[in-house]
């Protein structure tokens, strides 16, 4: 079913949010900015798609997700304000963070055959460690973790968004290997390929992917379809991330291997954990290495601040 959502811009929804432009379109929602004019203030707008909330057991899900998500506060999640329903749209409101996506921004720098700087990959992968090991220890588990949903803000600090949508639209068992697009299926641990319950270690394991995908360049898995990639999480060893990237410090190596783990039991077991390893490979503030793919050092262009998608 198509999406008719655009037909939202220049309207008020919820008898209050005043939507002003489409944002980013993604396959459970798509995401305006908009007006809050109550309290004089910009604000994102994610409506669901609405053949998603035809299901059945949506409704409970939508109240129960979306209220815990709005209880969440911290500085590295972005911050629901508000969820309701208007008629049969189901929406959340969350806070406006002016910026870029991680994915935007490992895109402008595959680009140009660069690699994003050890020290800021180790930093916001540490942060998003942080963000995570709060969620988890508040039973919440993000199932969707990937570089789409971190926002950089102007100032390049990671916020991760889209905690509980994965659940809100799929329940238990999210993105099986017949609905994930290509775009999820990257991220996804070995145990939500094969439909299996998960915890929080599947959130470790999607981090791993973006960690490895930052140092490399590229992730883990490829392939031409979702599922051929979905496969190889199950089946294939990781590669050896010295083959893209010859210049990564003794022991990042074995970081990866933990994170990205076939069983859960193997990885880390918790995201603060992870963090205090990653930590030992920060650098210094008063150095600021560049880094670049192997030949070709050279200083990460500065990115244009977009909104979020």
């Amino acid at each position: 079913m198509n999406d008719a959502q655009p037909s939202w811009i220049g309207r008020t929804i919820g008898g209050r949010y005043q939507i002003e432009s489409l944002l980013g379109r993604g396959g459970m929602s798509s995401v305006y900015k908009a007006t809050d004019p109550n309290l004089h203030r910009p604000v994102a707008v994610k409506i669901i798609h609405p053949h998603l909330s035809e299901h059945p057991e949506f409704v409970k899900r939508f109240e129960q997700e979306a209220a815990a998500v709005a209880r969440l506060r911290h500085p590295n999640i972005i911050q629901v304000h508000d969820f309701n329903h208007d008629g049969d749209v189901y929406y959340m409101v969350l806070e406006y963070v002016p910026g870029e996506t991680l994915e935007s921004r490992l895109a402008a720098l595959r680009e140009a055959d660069l690699l994003m700087p050890l020290s800021d990959t180790i930093r916001i992968v540490t942060k998003l460690c942080e963000a995570l090991a709060y969620a988890h220890e508040r039973k919440m588990v993000h199932r969707d973790v990937k570089p789409s949903n971190v926002i950089l803000n102007l100032l390049g600090e990671p916020i991760l968004m889209d905690f509980g949508i994965a659940k809100i639209v799929g329940g238990g068992h999210v993105h099986t290997a017949t609905g994930a697009t290509m775009g999820t299926a990257v991220y996804m641990s070995p145990e939500q390929v094969l439909g299996e319950p998960v915890d929080h270690r599947a959130d470790i394991y999607s981090l791993g992917v973006m960690l490895y995908e930052m140092v490399a360049g590229k992730p883990p898995f490829e392939g031409k379809t979702a599922v051929t990639v979905m496969m190889k999480h199950v089946n294939e060893p990781v590669p050896d991330i010295r083959i893209s990237n010859v210049n990564i410090p003794d022991g990042l190596a074995g970081v990866l291997e933990k994170a990205l783990a076939k069983s859960p039991a193997d990885r880390f077991q918790s995201t603060h954990e992870m963090a205090l390893v990653l930590q030992q490979f920060l650098t210094p503030p008063d150095i600021t290495p560049t880094q670049s793919f192997v030949g070709m050092p050279a200083p990460v262009p500065p990115s244009t601040p977009v909104p979020p998608a």
